[in-house]
């Protein structure tokens, strides 16, 4: 282990601090996959230094090689076969055919250094990439294409790049299955995550999730009466964004049932009864409407995950 890497480890939180906060003063050479709100994130950066110096690297070959995704690091495929060969064993990395004549195939055997007589090995194709949803492969005049287009267009990377994250994925699968000492749980690669990646298969950018067709926090709040609240769930199926704000209808469901029953009733005395017999109310047979609102919802949401 190299002196820096001890230094790293030896020093305390408030050092590291530090530390972390001068990288993150190198604002656009530190990689967009460790900014948050535009600029470098110093949490961010001590999380990649800290797997960095677990795993046994500089810290500075960590924010190289490590990015964070949804609070998870993830790892680079040269990083990932870095160091599997530093650790003594044998990586090699094969391809034979071509995309177009539709007979391209990656393949990745690791053989590690205690157990020599036994190899692993992982096969990528773009047939494969295409059954895993990652991209369409088809025959177009003759000659297979790949095609993986954003909604806007515009070629993702596994139609950019269709045989590097062919071999990246061999990597990161061989890597998984024979190495995981070396890894030590930074198990996948950002295009694994759903990152945008460059051909070498460094993160270029996250996938933005899409902005919600309405504000269903300030739609549910608004609402004062279940009728209303079915209504803009009717809306949010539509969008089909039910499912996610799920747990927000139902609280105000709650909310607005409650305040029902809570409620003083409001009758106008009968002046013309002039004897009455208070008897028992029988007990009520018929579903109320919150019941049956929130059995609705519950069925509806049942459906969806079952379809999903």
């Amino acid at each position: 282990m190299s002196k820096e890497i001890t230094q790293y480890e030896a020093a305390g939180l408030d050092e590291k601090m530090r530390y972390v906060q001068t990288l993150s003063s190198a604002g656009e050479l530190i990689p967009r996959g460790l900014h948050a709100a535009g600029k470098p994130s110093p949490g961010k950066v001590l999380l990649v230094c800290e797997t960095g110096a677990m795993l046994g690297i500089h810290p500075m070959a960590a924010i190289a090689g490590i990015n964070v995704i949804e609070g998870r690091a993830t790892i680079s495929p040269a990083l990932m076969s870095g160091l599997i060969r530093k650790a003594g064993h044998k990586l090699r990395v094969s391809t034979a055919g071509t995309v177009e004549g539709g007979d391209f195939v990656a393949t990745a055997r690791l053989t590690r250094s205690d157990d020599p007589d036994f190899t692993y090995e992982v096969s990528w194709t773009p047939a494969r990439a295409a059954r895993a949803g990652l991209c369409k492969y088809e025959q177009q005049q003759g000659k297979w294409a790949v095609n993986a287009r954003s909604k806007s267009g515009s070629a993702l990377p596994w139609e950019s790049y269709t045989e590097a994250l062919c071999k990246a994925r061999a990597i990161g699968e061989v890597a998984r299955e024979g190495a995981e000492d070396c890894l030590m749980g930074v198990q996948y690669t950002p295009e694994e995550m759903g990152a945008l990646v460059s051909e070498g298969g460094e993160m270029v950018a996250t996938v933005d999730k899409p902005e919600p067709t309405e504000d269903w926090a300030a739609l549910v709040a608004a609402v004062t009466t279940l009728a209303e609240l079915k209504e803009i769930r009717d809306r949010a199926n539509a969008a089909d964004e039910y499912a996610a704000n799920r747990a927000l209808f139902l609280a105000r469901s709650g909310e607005i049932s409650r305040g029902e029953e809570t409620a003083p009733a409001e009758a106008a005395p009968d002046e013309n009864i002039v004897d009455a017999e208070v008897v028992d109310d029988e007990p009520a047979t018929e579903e109320t409407e919150a019941e049956r609102y929130e059995r609705e919802s519950a069925a509806e949401f049942e459906a969806q995950a079952t379809d999903g």
